[in-house]
Formats: C-alpha cells, sequence, structure tokens
C-alpha cells in the first residue's frame, strides 16, 4: 500500500469518522450497525483505493461504501424495515462527490439519553463521535478495558431498543440546552 493511500485514509478517519458515523445511526437507527458498516468500508477502501486510487471525496466514497453495506445487510436479512429504509433500497446510488451532512452534535445528544446511564454518557461519546477504542477510552476513566467494552455494548442495545429520539425532539432538546448554563458532559 503507497504511502499516500494509508494517509489518505488515517486523514478521513481523524475528520470524518464522527461525521459518517452520525449520518448512517441517524438514517437506520442502529449505531453498532453504522459502526460495523463504516469499518467495512475502511477495509474495503485499503484494498480498493492503492489499485484505484484514492477518490476525490474519499469521506463521501466511504459514506456511500457503508452506505451499500448497510443496504446489502437489509435485503439479505429481510429485516423490517420502515419506508425511508425502504425508500433508500430504491433509490440510485448518490454522486461520489455528495458532502456528508453533518449530525455529530444529534449523535451526542443520542449518546447522552437519560436511558443510558451518566457515567457512559461521555465513553459513548468518544466512541461514537470520534472513534476510539474501548481500551483507550477505559484508561482515561481508570476502568479495566473489558469492563469499557461491556458498558459501552450494553449502551449501544439501550439506544436500539429504545430507538433513536426523533429530529424534532433532538431540535427541542438542543434549543433548550443552548438557553441553559453548561452542563456536564
Amino acid at each position: 500500500m503507497s504511502e499516500s493511500v494509508a494517509a489518505a485514509a488515517e486523514r478521513v478517519a481523524r475528520e470524518s469518522y464522527g461525521r459518517i458515523v452520525a449520518r448512517l445511526a441517524w438514517q437506520w437507527r442502529d449505531l453498532a450497525a453504522a459502526e460495523d458498516a463504516l469499518a467495512d468500508a475502511f477495509a474495503a477502501a485499503l484494498r480498493h483505493w492503492p489499485e484505484q486510487g484514492v477518490p476525490n471525496a474519499p469521506e463521501a466514497w466511504l459514506a456511500a461504501a457503508a452506505q451499500r453495506r448497510l443496504l446489502h445487510h437489509a435485503r439479505h436479512v429481510r429485516l423490517t424495515v420502515d419506508p425511508r429504509v425502504t425508500a433508500l433500497l430504491d433509490e440510485s446510488e448518490a454522486p461520489e462527490c455528495q458532502a456528508v451532512p453533518d449530525a455529530r452534535l444529534e449523535l451526542m445528544f443520542v449518546c447522552a439519553h437519560p436511558a443510558i446511564e451518566a457515567n457512559v454518557h461521555a465513553p459513548l461519546m468518544l466512541q461514537a463521535v470520534l472513534g476510539l477504542n474501548a481500551k483507550v477510552i477505559a484508561s482515561a476513566f481508570l476502568v479495566s478495558p473489558a469492563a469499557m467494552a461491556q458498558r459501552l455494548v450494553r449502551a449501544k442495545a439501550r439506544i436500539r431498543e429504545a430507538g433513536l429520539p426523533a429530529v424534532s425532539r433532538i431540535a427541542r432538546a438542543m434549543a433548550t440546552m443552548a438557553a441553559c448554563p453548561l452542563v456536564r458532559l
């Protein structure tokens, strides 16, 4: 693998991970599936980019690859999906250069959902938005990596079970939070 391909993949991972995961989690209502799909997209990028070159819009390429992975999974598992997902299945592929919308702030509010234990809010944000792994997060919070990994898995399961909050509720919460003094994260 050429150095430029590895550097491009690292740069996109550092700058765009949270934005892509947030968008996919919002669309598919499943944070863990969004993270898995993006990991598969990065693996595909490391296989394809050395041969085909780094695309002009690597973030959009990764988002499209992760989206295709989620669509593929939905088709083959035959999950009952909401009408928006069905519309995505019928939609033609988005152009590679399309910008990825940024839903990281909304994802942070989801990570701070009251159904999730308060001591997991910040670690979940670090993993979901910044892409840090459980081992790194555990060392920052002075707990074992296994314990932190289990907390994160349980929190993602609670999010999946409860479903991500509606956008309008998130928007109202953001407006309320903006009017309040600084809150703990």
